[in-house]
């Protein structure tokens, strides 16, 4: 009974080590392989849009860079509880400035012309972006 008894409990403490030599997701592999974007689902950030809106939030606007198709209208929304302002810095087409826009507002801008235009807040100058009018 004695031997049957260490035989089996040799092969308990043997077999324990060879249980934890499987395939083992907690190192990580596994969970990067599934935040990959797949071909169909990765999002499409290269193109142009009709229409585009940006947050100003934290004094940022995001997203800092966006892109617009030649008559195309961007909106921004202010998400933070004192107003900001959007104003135009440099490049083509008409000039543009929001004037105050207080938290909750928005302001709406239609783009004609192709280009890169650089933006800034007038209140928090650090507070810039950038749209590209394909």
């Amino acid at each position: 009974m004695k031997r049957r008894s260490a035989l089996l409990l040799s092969f308990v403490v043997l077999g324990l080590p060879v249980a934890g030599c499987g395939s083992d997701d907690e190192d990580g592999t596994e969970a990067k392989t599934s935040e990959q974007p797949s071909g169909g689902a990765a999002p499409d950030t290269g193109g142009a849009a009709s229409s585009v809106s940006v947050n100003m939030k934290n004094t940022e606007f995001l997203p800092m860079d966006v892109k617009v198709k030649v008559g195309g209208t961007i909106k921004w929304t202010n998400g933070d509880s004192f107003s900001h302002t959007v104003t135009k810095g440099s490049g083509p087409g008409a000039k543009f400035d929001s004037g105050n826009v207080a938290g909750g507002g928005t302001f709406e801008q239609k783009f004609d012309e192709a280009g890169k235009i650089d933006y800034v807040c007038t209140i928090h100058p650090q507070q810039t972006g950038t749209i590209t009018v394909e």
